[in-house]
């Protein structure tokens, strides 16, 4: 069952899926306080294959997918191709517990902790590794579907429907269908051909001047490339929260 969304409507559930995302990344940063006696040798090589295993459930969630126009830039976001700010903080005289102000990404963290309670073989710990992962899919599902209502905006599309506005996953792959589809390309070009089609009875409906000719008419529509016109799915990375 699906159901007309205007743009507007469109973008009130965003909002509130906006608000969901950010209360969950709350809940998760939250989550497996790290004791006071912890090691911090031990934690550096915690670390190092937490963000490993993140990372390989984040990138299996994005494959899921990557028909978006625009993607969340992980790599670049959480893997280091460095480990100075570790290495700064292991030789640290005086440290803190460690989050992403010393080094590393806040998520990475939160798994890191959580292997070091549990162990990396526990079932909360796959848990964690997947609700973090698809936190990141459905981030990158309200950026392309953001990015896809400017687009319909933009070509005066006002409305669309959807089996569920709420459901983030399922209301990027319907758009991306939408934007794929005949349909799409008959509406984008319904103006066109009505201008063309009007032009033509103007024509054969028109009278002889004075000298006997048909009177020339300019034409009332100028045509001109649009190369983005039908894809709008260029764009740089957007960094993660």
């Amino acid at each position: 069952m699906t159901k007309s969304v205007n743009l507007e409507q469109l973008r009130e559930h965003l909002s509130h899926a906006k608000d969901r995302l950010s209360r969950e990344k709350l809940q998760i940063l939250e989550l497996f306080p790290l004791k006071n006696d912890f090691n911090r040798e031990e934690y550096a090589f915690a670390y190092v294959r937490a963000e490993r295993m993140g990372m390989r459930a984040i990138n299996r969630r994005l494959s899921e997918i990557d028909w978006l126009p625009m993607q969340l830039d992980t790599k670049s976001e959480i893997v280091s191709e460095s480990r100075s700010s570790m290495k700064r903080w292991l030789t640290a005289a005086f440290t803190g517990k460690p989050d992403s102000d010393q080094f590393g990404n806040d998520f990475m963290h939160v798994l890191t902790r959580c292997g070091l309670a549990l162990g990396w073989d526990n079932p909360e710990f796959i848990k964690l590794a997947s609700r973090i992962a698809n936190l990141f899919r459905d981030l990158s599902c309200l950026i392309g579907i953001v990015y896809y209502c400017t687009w319909l905006a933009e070509n005066n599309v006002d409305g669309l429907k959807l089996s569920n506005p709420d459901d983030l996953v399922k209301t990027a792959e319907e758009i991306a269908t939408l934007m794929q589809s005949p349909e799409i390309y008959k509406y984008l070009r319904a103006p066109e051909q009505n201008d063309e089609h009007g032009g033509k009875r103007s024509k054969s409906r028109g009278g002889k001047d004075g000298g006997g000719t048909t009177a020339k008419k300019r034409p009332s529509l100028r045509v001109i490339e649009n190369e983005n016109h039908f894809d709008p799915f260029a764009s740089d990375p957007v960094p993660v929260m």
